[in-house]
């Protein structure tokens, strides 16, 4: 249990970290766009930045969806067990992709999230939930060629 629960602890952030990033280059590329010179000090204070401030929003978003998508992931994963990985990869990116049409749905403007915004970002973002449902099957059912590999020095 403990196990599991660390393994999804790490899909969360994990996920989280990269969906950051992810939103932090879309909307400083908009920026860019519009001719505005962004140098690279200011890039990697507006990534700190985003990853302080906008990283707990998507792992309060990303928390409830990769439970139930992952419980699916796992009920799905009995009955062809031999793609519980690929289950849980799917389970991760259907999910938080649907998370997103819902928030976006109820959110008072047109996106939450502004990478969203354009088909490119969306299928980016919601890859991040593919990352975690990755993450979690890696560190909390790994295969055992996985568990052969040697770590690096």
């Amino acid at each position: 249990m403990v196990r599991m629960f660390i393994a999804f602890l790490c899909a969360v952030v994990g996920a989280a970290l990269v969906g950051t990033v992810i939103q932090t280059q879309f909307n400083l590329a908009e920026l860019t766009a519009l001719s505005v010179d962004i140098e690279m000090s200011t890039r990697m204070e507006t990534i700190l930045h985003d990853l302080l401030h906008f990283g707990p929003v998507i792992a309060l978003i990303l928390t409830p969806t990769l439970l139930i998508a992952f419980i699916v992931a796992r009920g799905l994963s009995h009955f062809l067990p031999k793609f519980e990985r690929i289950w849980f990869i799917v389970g991760g990116g259907v999910g938080l992709a649907c998370a997103f049409i819902v928030v976006d749905s109820l959110a008072p403007m047109p996106t939450l999230i502004a990478a969203n915004r354009t088909l490119l970002g969306f299928l980016l973002m919601s890859a991040t939930g593919a990352f975690a449902g990755w993450i979690f099957d890696r560190l909390w059912h790994p295969q055992p060629r996985e568990l052969a590999e040697e770590l690096p020095r």
